[in-house]
């Protein structure tokens, strides 16, 4: 089986007066399934020019994320053009051979297909998994980064206010936790990745978890386990008791997620 990879182009080239030199007008994106990242960006002098870079780096998120981002990309179909807002354009390939050529405008409506045949921005998810500061991705905005946090922020605090309470009802978490942790990009995977970091944290019995919490720092492998294990809950275990030490599993889920996107 090959390597699969995207590569992402974002020009960010409008109607108007020509940018400033200095301005950020083309960034790159290589993402392999193994896990590795490669960014790049030229200023509009670079551009014009045809080489230099104003920025550059590499990094790994692994593969976990990275197939991820790759499964989102392939399920996007052709958008629609829209002219004076900048374009990308998308190259799937393995081992070398292109799969797919997908190209659009930076107006961020790009979506994959996650769980459940939901769409997804491709985006948001992006911005989340790799760590370069104003990445373009498909909208071209460059808003502060913390914006993609907030509404992780809002949703823990939201659900542990509902495990906190003694008059939940059951029928909110059967169905909402379960849309909200879609709409937010969360995988669904079983819970194998958290389950590989942290054996026995899926124990809502033992104090594996507890004596682990402060060290997870991964907001999108805490709200994976979280949805991992509302899923085994509504739909593997058969019925079942949201009893207090099922509560309490995710409300220290919860917890450390709101901790981790606290606005610094």
């Amino acid at each position: 089986m090959g390597t699969r990879s995207f590569k992402l182009i974002c020009n960010n080239l409008r109607y108007g007066p020509a940018p400033k030199g200095m301005e950020e007008i083309e960034q790159r994106l290589t993402v392999a399934e193994s896990g590795r990242v490669w960014f790049s960006a030229r200023n509009y002098r670079q551009y014009v020019e045809g080489k230099g870079f104003c920025r550059r780096k590499q990094l790994n998120i692994g593969p976990w994320k990275a197939q991820f981002l790759l499964w989102l990309v392939e399920s996007m179909d052709i958008m629609e053009d829209v002219t004076d807002c900048g374009y990308w354009k998308l190259t799937i390939a393995e081992s070398g051979y292109i799969l797919k050529i997908l190209s659009g405008s930076l107006i961020g409506n790009e979506a994959g297909i996650s769980y459940g045949n939901k769409p997804v921005s491709v985006t948001k998810i992006m911005r989340r998994y790799i760590p370069v500061y104003g990445l373009f991705g498909f909208d071209g905005d460059l808003s502060p980064d913390y914006e993609g946090k907030k509404e992780i922020y809002l949703f823990a605090e939201k659900w542990i206010k509902y495990f906190s309470a003694d008059n939940m009802k059951a029928q909110d978490f059967d169905y909402l936790f379960g849309e909200e942790c879609i709409k937010l990009g969360f995988q669904m995977d079983g819970g194998a990745e958290f389950l590989r970091l942290y054996p026995g944290c899926f124990n809502v019995y033992n104090n594996k978890l507890q004596s682990v919490i402060n060290e997870i720092n991964d907001v999108d492998l805490l709200g994976s386990a979280a949805f991992s294990y509302w899923r085994g809950l509504t739909h593997w275990s058969g019925p079942y008791e949201l009893n207090n030490e099922i509560r309490g599993w995710f409300i220290l889920v919860l917890k450390r997620i709101k901790e981790l996107t606290k606005k610094k």
